[in-house]
């Protein structure tokens, strides 16, 4: 699958573009990031919507960039209630909709009145389409927080 690399300028550009739309359409208690993707941007736009309280989730799906296992596992869950919140899901990427379908019903089940999701972007082809999000690829996004450069010791 081929890839693209984003800059942090250009994830810093797609938060703050994230967050223009998210402010005119919903107003979140708490921001629900989806661990380890979904983290940076979850806590950028928490802190930009007004410091908004954060929880996080973590949910296995990806071996590696082509080896799924055959349905997501929350391996860390949300801890506290919910009840009666209106939440904003934040991930990365929604690629096949799966991870967001579990972390969906989730929220639900905590007691979210209102539950809307944000990725910075989607693949053409996920059974979930973020009520937010900034651009469409088929091609797998790599993030700056993903590539780090090789330390040559001597």
């Amino acid at each position: 699958m081929d890839r693209v690399y984003l800059t942090w300028w250009q994830v810093d550009r797609a938060v703050f573009s994230l967050a223009g739309e998210i402010r005119k359409h919903f107003r979140p208690d708490v921001v629900v990031g989806i661990a380890r993707g979904g983290l940076v941007p979850a806590v950028m736009l928490s802190h930009i919507l007004g410091d908004l309280e954060l929880k996080v989730i973590d949910v296995k799906f990806y071996k590696d960039v082509e080896k799924k296992m055959e349905r997501p596992v929350i391996t860390i869950p949300l801890h506290g209630s919910l009840e009666g919140k209106r939440v904003l899901i934040v991930d990365d990427v929604s690629d096949t909709g799966k991870t967001l379908e579990v972390v969906i019903e989730d929220v639900k089940n905590a007691g979210a009145s209102e539950v809307k999701v944000a990725c910075l972007s989607m693949k053409p082809w996920t059974k979930v389409v973020p009520d937010f999000y900034v651009f469409r690829t088929d091609k797998w996004v790599v993030f700056p927080w993903e590539e780090f450069p090789v330390v040559v010791r001597e």
